[in-house]
């Protein structure tokens, strides 16, 4: 794989999963517990470290600074698409 570069985060926009845990995401349950995925859209690549929960179809993933016991940056709603797994910032 290639060196990975986080850019800024695009509000507002879907990115598209590239990876999760070094791999292809197949469930939402690739998401829960302590995860890492690649996100892209367009040439902005970010890579989320943090914890997620699966509830009511969604995975719900809280970013956080440094690794899963770090400071929470955000959270990333993550969704199955016809296109595959999509996540977006979620501001609540």
């Amino acid at each position: 794989m290639s060196e990975t570069r986080t850019e800024v985060v695009v509000s507002g926009r879907s990115y598209l999963v590239d990876r999760v845990g070094g791999r292809e995401p197949r469930d939402l349950e690739d998401f829960a517990g302590e995860t890492s995925f690649l996100l892209t859209l367009g040439p902005h690549v970010h890579e989320v470290v943090g914890v997620g929960r699966v509830q009511d179809g969604t995975a719900r993933v809280h970013e956080k600074s440094g690794g899963p016991g770090g400071k929470d940056v955000r959270v990333w709603c993550v969704r199955r698409t016809e296109q595959g797994f999509e996540a977006e910032h979620s501001g609540r």
